[in-house]
C-alpha cells in the first residue's frame, strides 16, 4: 500500500468497510443475545442485559484501545524503511498490554461483580439475572478483548478486507 501512488479514497473505503463490518457483527451479536434472553427470561432478562451492556462496552473499548493504538504505531513504523523490528515491538507491546488488561478485567468482574452491576443500574430484582448471565460469559472476556485487538492489527496489515 502506497499512499502517494494509490487512490486514497479507495483505500479509505476499504478500511471503512472493514471497520464497519466488524462493528456491525458485534452489534448484531448484542441484538440477538438481547432478544434470546428476553424471550427466555422476559422483561427482567432484557433489563438485566441492559445492565450487562456497559460492562461489555468497557471490555470492547479496552480491546480497541490496545488494538487501534498499537496498530497505528505498527503501521507507521512498518511503512518506514528499516523499521520492521520496531513495528513488531509495537505489536508485542499491544499484545502484552491486552493480556494485562484482560487479567485485570477478569479479576475485577470476579471480585467486584455485584458493585459493578449495581453501578450500571442493577437493583435487587435484576441483580440475580445479571449475575447469572455475567457468570456464564465472564470466561470469554479475555478472548473478546483479543478479538478487538487483533482485528485492528489485521485491518492495518495491508489488506483490510
Amino acid at each position: 500500500m502506497d499512499l502517494l501512488k494509490e487512490d486514497v479514497g479507495k483505500l479509505y473505503k476499504q478500511f471503512l468497510l472493514a471497520a464497519f463490518g466488524s462493528a456491525l457483527i458485534t452489534s448484531i451479536y448484542g441484538l440477538v443475545d438481547m432478544g434470546m434472553v428476553g424471550q427466555y427470561h422476559g422483561p427482567n432478562g432484557t433489563a438485566a442485559m441492559s445492565v450487562i451492556a456497559p460492562v461489555w462496552n468497557v471490555i470492547y473499548s479496552l480491546g480497541l484501545l490496545t488494538g487501534i493504538g498499537g496498530s497505528v504505531l505498527f503501521s507507521v513504523h512498518r511503512g518506514q524503511k528499516d523499521q520492521e523490528d520496531v513495528a513488531n515491538i509495537y505489536f508485542t507491546n499491544a499484545f502484552l498490554l491486552t493480556i494485562v488488561l484482560a487479567i485485570l478485567s477478569y479479576l475485577a468482574l470476579w471480585l467486584f461483580e455485584e458493585p459493578i452491576l449495581r453501578l450500571f443500574g442493577a437493583n435487587d430484582q435484576l441483580l440475580p439475572f445479571a449475575i447469572n448471565y455475567l457468570s456464564s460469559v465472564r470466561f470469554v472476556v479475555p478472548s473478546f478483548m483479543f478479538t478487538q485487538m487483533l482485528a485492528a492489527f489485521l485491518r492495518n496489515d495491508s489488506a483490510p478486507h
